[in-house]
Formats: structure tokens, sequence, C-alpha cells
């Protein structure tokens, strides 16, 4: 019976002692694997993997058109000298038409007083246009009209002869003339102005004042 004992005791005792073993190897197993896991081993660094460079495209560049080659640069002549021209003299501006318009008004109304017989009133109008137009042959004639119907015969003819001075191709001024020449008795040179104002007569325009012509022609032959 004590011998059963003994070996129960004994039992015991070494499932005791299997058990603190296993419990200490426990005990020992967490302490290492805390010390493993307070100092980690160092992470070895990855060596750096190479990277490839690309290579480069071939880009379609576009052939450049070829420059032209400038001409050469003309060389400029050098200017020769230039003579100093002389001084010209100023032209004096011509006359404005500002008189002439005036004395062609003057002159329209010279003519009216004429055609009224104010003899005094259109000579002195017709002097105010030969003033201003001292070229103008119509107006010695117009005014030698106005002179012999005033009866001053040697003032009409005097602008009898400058108005043919001016004006020789102007029939009716041969005419007047010729009327004075009668008045006056001289007939010779009546005839010559009658025979020269029938040659400058237009045969189209003035054959009212031929035809009249003849008439005086005729009766003083």
């Amino acid at each position: 019976m004590n011998w059963k004992v003994f070996r129960l005791r004994q039992r015991f005792s070494e499932i005791a002692a299997t058990r603190m073993m296993a419990a200490a190897l426990v005990v020992v197993t967490v302490i290492l694997a805390a010390c493993s896991d307070s100092e980690p081993s160092p992470t070895p660094t990855p060596a750096p993997v190479p990277t490839a460079t690309p290579a480069p495209l071939p880009s379609s560049t576009a052939t450049p058109a070829p420059t032209a080659t400038p001409a050469p640069p003309t060389p400029t002549p050098t200017p020769a000298s230039t003579p100093t021209p002389e001084p010209t003299p100023t032209p004096e501006p011509p006359p404005t038409s500002t008189p002439q318009i005036a004395a062609l008004f003057e002159y329209s109304r010279a003519v009216r007083l004429l055609e009224v017989q104010e003899f005094d009133d259109s000579i002195a109008a017709y002097g105010l246009v030969i003033r201003k137009l001292p070229e103008f042959g119509r107006a010695y004639y117009g005014r030698g009209l106005a002179y012999y119907g005033d009866e001053r015969l040697d003032l009409a003819l005097e602008d009898f002869d400058t108005a043919i001075g001016l004006e020789p191709e102007y029939g009716p001024t041969y005419v007047a003339r010729a009327r004075l020449y009668v008045d006056r008795g001289e007939i010779d040179k009546a005839v010559a102005d009658l025979e020269k104002a029938l040659t400058v007569f237009s045969p189209v325009r003035e054959g009212r004042e031929i035809a009249a012509t003849e008439a005086l022609l005729d009766s003083i032959r």
C-alpha cells in the first residue's frame, strides 16, 4: 500500500515537473519572442533598379526651303553737283475775272441806254466799260453810236476808228462809219466801208445785214 502511494506521489511529481518545464519553456519562448520584436533586424535597402532611358523618337523635321541668295547691292551713284539756278522773276498774277464780270454787266446797261436813246448816260456807261476793258472793241463801237446819236460826229468817228483797229472783222462798225461819212458828204469813203462790210459779213448768220448794206450801197452810188 505504501509502495502504491510512493509511486503515485512520484507520478504526480513527474507530472508537476513536466508542467513546470513546459511552463518554463513557454516563458522562455515568450521572452525570446519579445526580444526579437524589440530589436528588429535591419531591412535590407533594395538596390536601385536601373531606369531605361527612352531612346529619342525620330521626329519628322521639315526640310527647310533653300534661302534665295540676295542680289548684291547696287552701288548708289554719286549725285552730280547741280548748278545753282538763277532766281526766276515772279510773274505778275493775271487779273481776276471779277472786274471783267462787272464790266460786262455795265456793258449790258450801256446797250439798253443806247436803245432808249439815253445818249449821255449810255456814253458814260460805255466809258466805264472801256476803262475796265480797254481792248474791247464793241465798247468803242457802242460809244461811237451814242456819240453819233448825240450828233458829236468827230468823237463818234474816233471811236469807230478805234473799234475797227481792235476788231477789223466786225462788219457793223464799217456800216456805222459809212453812214457817218454819208452825213459828212464823203461818199467815196462810205462806199469803201460798205464794200468792206460785205466781205466780212457771214452769209449764213448775217443775211439781213448783208441785204441792208447792199441797199444802202445802191442808194449812195
